[in-house]
């Protein structure tokens, strides 16, 4: 079966950022090639990483936002990078308060031109009369990336729609080419294939479910049904109290609503656990307090995951951490699912489960946080050879201090080029509110600390209270 458009891998003087477009070192090869990468903005052959910061205090506006990007190489990512906000040149807009430019991320490419392009999403951007409307930029990815964009066109535009408040990239129609999905709290815009430098791409549906409609707050993409069209789960609150998250399928001419679940709300991922070529999913619910439901977890949060199959997805299997095999304990307020990323660490063929607990106790440390990392097996999750990682782990950089919030953003791609997933782990709130990023290598026997490498925010340039991690390129 042919890969998904955008997959996660199976196999798979520094400035300060307040304003204009900077690289610390080359940003590209000697001769680029055409990228086969999702999320190799240079052309080099090597992922690449968006993290971002839309809190970040940008020309004195508070929470304008910022992204950075961080550039791989054959032994992972660098610290060489390129700082965005709305005041760096090519960028459209100007940085204002609540802006939270950097609030959502993607990648793929979207003109077809061989290197992956970055979307990124303010959800509070003014324009022109209406608050909070929100907006999406494209920036294009090339040898010299970044140096120019465009923005989505948004159709009956209204205030605090939160246009944008999460991107996902994904061929939704089976035509080799790559859509653009934009979330709102109550729809779906879909951009089509075709996209061009120097134009505005206009909507070519919405998708929502009126009467019925969830409030969406994240996306997910992956192939479920195994036809090789990428499929779109949504994520959200129902407004009754209840979490749900909606699974569009893609198929020629568009992609279509064909099933709802009762879970999700904070975090979504989708990949194949169990290795049987359609992709399974997890969502998360952080505090399910605030909901009428069943809550196995005491207030810590749980995860569900749904196998994937031709008909969609099957029955959930419920994990938190008073379940079989699973370290630490259920206590309130662990925010045990903050983040989850499914993704092949091992490169066994079945995809490994990582679930983020920001708000994690750890000994007498309130919000240290940390992930609990899952093997993949014929028969889903496994409940075997769980493995927790916090700062404290041997050979993860730092120290585990209160407030921290590690475990805020997961993702799982291979950085280092060895065919095995790695996982890029953020800490939002680390040394005071800076915030960091940390990348722990895939190994055939697992996950441990060993190799692990943090990227500081400091090593990015960013100020006291940047919130570098808050958001992750999905």
């Amino acid at each position: 079966m042919a890969l998904p458009f955008r997959t996660v891998v199976a196999t798979a003087a520094v400035t300060a950022l307040t304003g204009g477009l900077f690289a610390v070192g080359p940003v590209t090869s000697a001769s680029a090639a055409p990228a086969q990468l999702a999320d190799d903005f240079n052309g080099d052959g090597h992922r690449d990483i968006a993290v971002g910061a839309p809190y970040k205090s940008v020309n004195g506006a508070a929470a304008a936002g910022g992204v950075v990007v961080a550039f791989g190489a054959s032994d992972g990512l660098t610290t060489r990078k390129v700082a965005l906000t709305q005041s760096s040149a090519g960028v459209p807009g100007t940085p204002e308060d609540s802006d939270h430019f950097g609030i959502s991320i993607a990648s793929g490419d979207l003109d077809g031109d061989g290197y992956a392009d970055l979307v990124v999403g303010a959800d509070g951007e003014d324009v022109d009369t209406y608050e909070g409307q929100g907006s999406v930029t494209i920036l294009w990815g090339g040898a010299e990336p970044f140096t120019s964009s465009t923005t989505t066109t948004v159709e009956n535009p209204q205030q605090w729609q939160s246009h944008g408040y999460d991107v996902a990239v994904g061929d939704f129609t089976g035509d080799s080419g790559a859509d653009l999905a934009v979330i709102e709290p109550g729809a779906v815009v879909v951009y089509g294939g075709g996209f061009a430098r120097g134009s505005k791409p206009a909507p070519t549906y919405t998708m929502s479910v009126p009467g019925a409609g969830l409030r969406y707050s994240e996306a997910a993409v992956g192939d479920v049904n195994g036809d090789d069209k990428d499929d779109l789960a949504v994520t959200g609150d129902a407004g009754t109290g209840r979490p749900g998250t909606d699974i569009f399928t893609g198929q020629e001419g568009r992609p279509s609503r064909t099933q709802r679940v009762d879970d999700g709300n904070t975090a979504l991922a989708l990949g194949d656990i169990n290795g049987d070529g359609f992709d399974d999913m997890a969502t998360s619910l952080t505090w399910p307090d605030f909901f009428s439901v069943d809550d196995p977890s005491n207030g810590s949060g749980y995860v569900t995951v749904r196998l994937g199959s031709p008909t969609g997805f099957g029955d959930p299997v419920t994990l938190h951490q008073n379940s079989t095999g699973v370290p630490g304990a259920n206590e309130d307020g662990d925010n045990w699912g903050a983040s989850v990323a499914i993704g092949d660490i091992t490169g066994d063929g079945k995809a490994e489960l990582v679930v983020g607990a920001n708000g994690e106790q750890l000994g007498d440390l309130d919000n240290a946080g940390d992930v609990t990392v899952f093997r993949g097996s014929a028969s889903g999750v496994s409940q075997s050879a769980v493995v927790r990682i916090s700062q404290d782990t041997a050979g993860v950089p730092g120290a585990a201090e209160a407030g921290d919030l590690f475990g805020a953003q997961v993702r799982i791609a291979d950085y280092d080029d060895n065919g095995k997933g790695d996982l890029a782990v953020t800490a939002s709130f680390e040394n005071n509110r800076s915030g960091g990023l940390w990348t722990l290598p895939g190994t055939s026997s697992g996950l441990t600390g060993s190799g692990s490498k943090s990227l500081s925010s400091a090593e990015f340039g960013l100020a006291s209270g940047s919130r570098f991690g808050e958001s992750l390129l999905d």
